[in-house]
């Protein structure tokens, strides 16, 4: 590509890799990149104006995770870029391709101690730990190298967040330079076809193998190549947190989450694990506790996974679509050995209490609506109970659990589906910590739906302390304001809950509102309840009345 007017060489390279919106909040060291934004993207890329840079990684973060594209957030250095690390730590943690873009005051200061700089940080030292891929441009020159450096590590392999620093010099500044073209996601290599026969034939001789499915089937495009598999094998399936929805839950081999109470019998039923790209973490494993069936025959496209977290007995490297596939054709097909076990599992499953809100939600929605869920109470437990049927559809901040993801997280993905109905499933605790968005949602007309459960209290950590500490509690009780008033005050619409059986009406008619709208369910009533629903304080494995 021809080299583009100056300045606006970083507009037009986040241009050509597919750059559609950018999440973030001008400042004094990044005015230059966000006039060239004006003058060199507006026809191309939008953005969106946040109220506190938290929200601007979460944001891009939904973006992401809701199309498997890259969400971009654009900050001032310093207490901007370290408002926005959460969600990079996020990003980090749950292999979402997130790109941070700060400016910087001009290069020739670079020799200065960062501690004495305007919005002091050395960001390169701040974020490496937390990024794929992180770098300055020095020069112009540099510029579209690192964007191409910046692309290729989140397009490349598990992706991840990456994030960039611009001095102003450097974007102003003179020079001659080609913008390169789109970074394609490339195919992994094709797996060892020994390595391979040795999996299949080790499952050949299981009678009851169980497949432990992680999130790197998503982003591999190896959903289809995974049913199959499970199919021919009979074999069911569980997944970690990322992947829930690599398989349609509503599949009868689909176990949900491997915490879950099915998927955890199950596993005690198994011979033997095929683990299909999981990364073992600790909330996966219970913090490693969690006893897989041997034999373990691992599958990733990254060779350092095989083996770290658990003993492997058999391990295959190699692209996830092409492993799956090739597997397919390897493996005999399986005896029914698991109907009658799972169909007794489920039915204990079933008997419990139910949840209020979690049904009610899946009957409303249609089947691609998109559900953003913070940290609380009933939230916890749409991992098992709360079926999609696309891993695209649900989101979590699964391994970094930050509370208050949701709400900027479901504002990215409706500016990623306009077209798709958009819902924030949040407590009160969470909702608060990104509140200040609804003024973003209002002023570009974002129309997110925000289901706030109002149970007055951080349920779980309260909980917590109840369990751990002798009943004894500080600082778990909340003060909220009105929040009907609260949205009221930004023109949204609104809704109170005040008998549960009128709530799928009334978030069908949020839905058809068409504007940014809010939902309390009070439930300060009901808080003790909540809180014993809360699967790692209970003392039995499924929910008895209280």
């Amino acid at each position: 590509m021809e080299s583009p007017a100056l300045p606006c060489i970083l507009i037009e390279c986040l241009k050509a890799q597919g750059v559609r919106c950018v999440f973030g909040m001008p400042g004094t060291q990044n005015i230059q990149i966000y006039d060239s934004l004006l003058r060199c993207g507006a026809d191309t890329i939008d953005h969106y104006l946040v109220r506190h840079e938290y929200a601007a990684t979460q944001m891009a973060d939904g973006f992401a995770r809701s199309t498997g594209e890259v969400g971009v957030a654009l900050t001032v250095p310093g207490p901007g870029a370290s408002n926005a690390s959460t969600g990079i730590l996020e990003a980090f943690t749950d292999c979402v391709p997130v790109l941070l873009i700060t400016g910087q005051s001009d290069s020739k200061f670079y020799r200065r101690d960062a501690s004495k700089m305007f919005h002091g940080l050395d960001q390169m030292r701040f974020f490496e730990p937390i990024t794929k891929y992180c770098a300055i441009a020095q020069t112009i020159e540099d510029i579209p190298r690192v964007v191409e450096n910046a692309f290729r590590a989140m397009r490349t392999g598990r992706p991840g967040p990456t994030m960039l620093e611009f001095p102003m010099d450097v974007i102003t500044g003179d020079g001659q330079v080609s913008v390169p073209p789109r970074v394609k996601r490339s195919t992994g290599s094709a797996p060892d076809v020994a390595d391979l026969r040795s999996v299949a034939e080790a499952i050949n001789q299981a009678k009851r193998p169980i497949l432990f499915v992680g999130s790197a089937v998503v982003h591999s495009e190896a959903r289809e190549a995974l049913r199959r598999l499970a199919e021919k094998l009979n074999a069911p399936v569980v997944v970690t947190r990322c992947a829930k929805g690599a398989l349609r839950e509503d599949h009868p081999l689909a176990l949900m989450n491997c915490n879950g109470f099915i998927a955890r019998q199950a596993m005690q039923l198994a011979d033997c694990t095929v683990a299909i790209g999981p990364r073992f973490t600790s909330i996966d494993t219970r913090s490693w506790s969690l006893e897989l069936p041997r034999p373990l025959l691992q599958i990733d496209e990254d060779s350092a996974e095989i083996g770290r977290e658990y003993p492997c007995d058999i391990g295959v490297v190699g692209d996830l679509k092409l492993t799956l596939e090739g597997l397919i054709e390897e493996v005999e097909a399986g005896q029914n050995m698991w109907e009658q076990p799972l169909d007794g599992l489920r039915k204990q499953f079933a008997a419990q209490p139910a949840l209020p809100l979690l049904s009610d939600i899946r009957e409303v929605l249609p089947d691609d609506a998109i559900l953003s869920v913070d940290v609380h109470a009933i939230g916890y437990a749409s991992f098992a109970e709360f079926p999609i049927y696309n891993p695209r559809t649900f989101l979590y901040p699964n391994i970094g659990v930050a509370l208050g993801y949701a709400f900027p997280a479901a504002i990215g993905a409706k500016v990623a589906n306009p077209d798709k109905p958009v819902v924030c499933f949040s407590g009160d605790g969470g909702f608060m910590m990104g509140a200040s968005e609804l003024a973003t949602a209002m002023m570009y007309g974002i129309n997110v739906v925000s289901i706030v459960v109002n149970d007055g209290a951080l349920s779980a950590i309260k909980g917590s302390q109840q369990k751990g500490c002798d009943g004894r509690t500080i600082d778990t009780d909340l003060v909220n304001p009105d929040f009907i008033q609260f949205a009221k005050s930004f023109g949204a619409y609104t809704a109170r809950v005040d008998n549960l059986a009128n709530f799928k009406e009334i978030l069908r008619d949020a839905l058809a509102a068409d504007c940014p709208a809010l939902i309390e369910v009070p439930m300060q009533d009901r808080q003790k309840e909540l809180i014993s629903t809360i699967s790692w304080l209970q003392s039995e494995p499924l929910r008895r009345k209280l």
